[in-house]
């Protein structure tokens, strides 16, 4: 602290308010704590690839990269074509490919969303933690990371 008791340095204050986030604990963790249990773990990482894999491997007929090079190869016959009846039929593989390979990557992307979520609300759930106290957790844990940043950089300054 500083020379004057009575004088807190803006230093000073950071840190205190890094101690005082530090002791706030939620069923026995602090909130960085809390956020670093909530996410996946290496072993969970390689599950969910696991995971995917096979959702791309039993849902779909084609595989993603068919799909990919029917949309460009459909997209590419688009401008080759001089026939209205060809380029209709283009124009309509082309969106038919191009909405099939969102849809999947939309489906990746809330299957590995779910599956983080559900790990986080695991710990939540665990640790007997509320909605509310959650969204406090989220914020504290923000703040934990930023002061962290700011007291290593006062001390870079100081040594």
């Amino acid at each position: 602290m500083s020379e004057h008791p009575e004088k807190i340095t803006v230093q000073d204050a950071v840190r205190l308010k890094h101690e005082i986030n530090e002791s706030i604990k939620y069923g026995g963790y602090n909130a960085r704590e809390i956020e670093e249990l909530g996410r996946l773990s290496e072993e969970q990482r390689t599950r969910l690839g696991a995971e995917l894999a096979n959702i791309k491997k039993v849902w779909w007929f084609l595989p993603d990269w068919v799909m990919v090079i029917g949309s460009i190869a459909a997209i590419s016959s688009l401008f080759y074509f001089d026939s209205l009846t060809a380029r209709v039929v283009s124009a309509f593989a082309a969106i038919c490919c191009a909405t099939q390979v969102t849809y999947r990557l939309g489906v990746y992307f809330g299957f590995a969303r779910g599956y983080q979520e559900g790990q986080e609300q695991g710990v939540h759930r665990v640790l007997g933690i509320s909605p509310d106290e959650a969204q406090d957790i989220d914020e504290r844990a923000t703040e934990m990371e930023m002061d962290e940043g700011l007291i290593k950089k006062f001390n870079e300054r100081k040594g």
